[in-house]
């Protein structure tokens, strides 16, 4: 090779490596594709309903979208879930979510963690679930996920939900066979967000108490006040601390509460019928 031919060489060598340097600076300045995230808050006692709204607002998926998959009889069996929809076991906690992301992939993390959170809570207590389930004649998940998601509607405060749990047991277990129903206000509501086609629902937002029409409504299957034992299943997703209520109430024998009226959010818990109406008029 001649000094020419190898300068030659060299000089075609240096200008690959340039051009493959100014390549390689070139990917390096080049906008890489951003990945959009949103932190959700699901809230304690939300319904699907609540979670779709929060989920459409922060731009991860429609509203209509997530309801479809959360209710999707086929997605909660392949889930691990006792019941035919997802309500209930929809963990409330903050979850950190690309935008967008599918409707089934959301439905599955947060199920996902209710199975690392509140699944794992129930199967520390076999004999629990397996007495729930002999009490109640149902899956026994789903009858203490249920039990707990109506103590998470009718209070607010912590220290009071182990006793509401105690009323809603002692009514299930007969302790006066004449209550048989549970009359709890919030399963009239859920059941008309659930069907609200029922013309006890008319007019009703989706917020707010059951009016009288709705309370009276037997066809409203999760209405408590015209349906005995517990609705078809859970009216929201509740707490660990209502789920562990539903476990373990306190030993009482009440089988009536009332709010008071003083803003606490508490309630006058009686035994009789009679005691529950002297508490209604002076509370």
């Amino acid at each position: 090779m001649t000094r020419r031919t190898a300068a030659t060489v060299a000089l075609v060598a240096a200008a690959a490596l340039t051009a493959a340097a100014v390549a390689a600076l070139a990917l390096l300045a080049a906008p890489r594709p951003v990945r959009l995230e949103t932190t959700v808050a699901v809230r304690e006692g939300w319904t699907i309903f609540d979670i779709a709204r929060e989920l459409e607002r922060r731009g991860v998926c429609p509203a209509r979208e997530f309801i479809a998959a959360a209710t999707d009889p086929a997605l909660a069996r392949s889930l691990g879930l006792p019941a035919g929809d997802a309500e209930g076991f929809l963990f409330p906690a903050t979850y950190r979510l690309a935008v967008p992301t599918p409707a089934p992939r959301v439905v599955a993390r947060l199920v996902r963690t209710w199975h690392e959170r509140a699944g794992a809570l129930l199967e520390r207590h076999p004999e629990r679930v397996a007495a729930a389930a002999r009490k109640l004649g149902t899956d026994g998940r789903l009858a203490l996920v249920t039990i707990a998601s109506l103590v998470e509607a009718e209070t607010a405060a912590a220290a009071e939900r182990p006793r509401i749990a105690s009323v809603l047991w002692n009514r299930l277990e007969g302790l006066d066979p004449a209550l048989d129903r549970l009359q709890v206000d919030p399963t009239a509501a859920y059941g008309c967000r659930r069907l609200p086609q029922l013309p006890s629902c008319a007019g009703y937002t989706g917020h707010g108490p059951p009016t009288r029409t709705m309370l009276a409504d037997p066809a409203n299957p999760y209405n408590t006040y015209r349906r005995p034992r517990l609705p078809p299943g859970p009216i929201g997703n509740p707490s660990l601390d209502s789920l562990r209520a539903a476990l373990d109430p306190e030993p009482t024998d009440y089988l009536y509460y009332v709010a008071r009226s003083d803003g606490s959010g508490t309630h006058i818990f009686s035994r009789t019928y009679e005691e529950h109406r002297r508490a209604a008029r002076n509370r």
